[in-house]
């Protein structure tokens, strides 16, 4: 029970409704029964590899009915902060499906290892694994030197999958500034502009809402920076995890999605 009449959830994805690759049993149902109570529902991520469009359909092969519009992901929060930049000009390291969708925002392509870096205003670090050689890297670490800006699309420093850990977003966005001693502008979790954009599309004050997540970092840490209260499941990055030991406590602990709904339809 979380002492609080609950209007609306945000709610992670990958680890909380579903693990390496497959829907978390229960949860698929558990969604149905809030959403027939009236709970507004947002759906946040890290994930910066795919496009809104890509995993709504992962969801929808997994048995989750997700509209596309309740969506967010880092990619959602740079749209919305290119736009509040006035176009400025970007370098990414992004995976080949986002860099798409962000192709009118491309600064000029220098920067190279042995080359001038180009005029541009941020460089913008996600997903990367797909194109991070030195060079690249080397480059991007060229633009920030000549005055880019940083911008982290999130910072999570690992990733589980069916064959184990993956070095996470986090860790390039650590290198460059480390090297260049500047600080990267975070857009995911757990910014409090992230949570709050996500508060605005499902209209509701922070009091009023709840994020279910099973990391401790981003997800239970991002809803006390905006004063949401949290709800930690024990799948994914939480399985196993002592919740007495943790530095930033929950407000409320469910064994699986499933559990959810008892705790706030009581």
């Amino acid at each position: 029970m979380l002492g609080r009449k609950i209007r609306a959830l945000l709610v992670d994805l990958d680890g909380t409704l579903y693990f390496k690759g497959a829907p978390i049993l229960g949860a698929a149902g558990a969604l149905q029964q809030l959403k027939e109570a009236g709970i507004g529902l947002c759906f946040l991520t890290n994930t910066d590899s795919k496009s809104v469009r890509t995993i709504r359909r992962d969801l929808e092969r997994m048995g989750f009915d997700v509209e596309e519009r309740d969506i967010f992901t880092p990619a959602t929060a740079l749209r919305r902060f290119l736009e509040e930049e006035g176009s400025p000009r970007c370098h990414f390291l992004l995976a080949p499906e986002l860099a798409r969708e962000f192709e009118p925002y491309a600064g000029m392509p220098g920067g190279s290892a042995g080359g001038p870096p180009g005029g541009v205003d941020y460089v913008v670090v996600g997903d990367c694994r797909e194109i991070a050689t030195y060079e690249t890297l080397n480059g991007a670490f060229r633009h920030v030197v000549a005055g880019a800006g940083i911008v982290a699309l999130q910072k999570g420093r690992y990733y589980i999958r069916e064959d184990g850990y993956y070095l996470d977003t986090g860790a390039f966005v650590e290198l460059l500034e480390y090297a260049s001693g500047k600080t990267a502008r975070l857009l995911g979790k757990p910014s409090p502009d992230f949570f709050r954009l996500a508060l605005g599309h499902v209209g509701c004050r922070p009091e009023e809402a709840a994020v279910v997540g099973d990391d401790v970092f981003t997800d239970v840490a991002g809803a006390k920076s905006v004063g949401a209260l949290s709800i930690l499941v024990r799948t994914g990055k939480a399985s196993g995890v002592d919740v007495e030991r943790l530095e930033v406590k929950p407000d409320a602990i469910a064994d699986t999605f499933a559990g959810v709904p008892r705790l706030i339809l009581s």
